[in-house]
C-alpha cells in the first residue's frame, strides 16, 4: 500500500458532512420542483387569436411550456446527481473498509511471522552468522 496514508477518523467525519448534504438533495429537489411549478403557473398565458373557438387560452403559455421542458432535463440532471453522491459516498466506504482491513490483515500476518518458531539452520542462504 506505498503511497496511502488514510486517517480513518478523518475519513469518518467528511463522509458524515457529506451524506448529511447529499441528503437534503431530496428536499431541495422537491423545493425546487414547487418553485418551477409556481414559476409556471405566475408566468400566465398567451390568448390564441383565431385558432380556437372564442379565443380560448393556450395551455400554460411559452414561458410554461419552455420551464417544463427545462424541468424534464433538470430532473434528470438531479437525479444523476444523487445517484453519483450515494455511490461516491458507498466507494469511499468500501474503499476505506479494504484499506483498514488490509492494515489489519498484514499486522496479524506480521505477528504470526514474529511468533513463528525461528530457523536456526545457519546453513540457508541469507541467515547471517556474524
Amino acid at each position: 500500500m506505498t503511497g496511502w496514508d488514510l486517517k480513518p477518523q478523518g475519513i469518518q467525519g467528511v463522509l458524515k458532512t457529506t451524506g448529511e448534504t447529499a441528503g437534503k438533495i431530496e428536499t431541495y429537489a422537491k423545493s425546487y420542483g414547487t418553485h418551477l411549478t409556481s414559476a409556471a403557473t405566475s408566468a400566465g398565458t398567451i390568448t390564441a387569436e383565431g385558432g380556437g373557438e372564442g379565443g380560448e387560452k393556450a395551455g400554460g403559455g411559452l414561458v410554461a411550456l419552455a420551464l417544463s421542458q427545462y424541468a424534464e432535463h433538470a430532473t434528470t440532471d438531479l437525479k444523476f446527481i444523487a445517484a453519483r453522491a450515494g455511490k461516491s459516498l458507498t466507494g469511499a466506504v468500501d474503499a476505506t473498509t479494504a484499506y483498514l482491513n488490509g492494515d489489519l490483515e498484514m499486522a496479524a500476518e506480521s505477528q504470526r511471522k514474529a511468533l513463528g518458531i525461528p530457523d536456526l539452520d545457519l546453513t540457508k542462504p541469507g541467515v547471517q552468522t556474524k
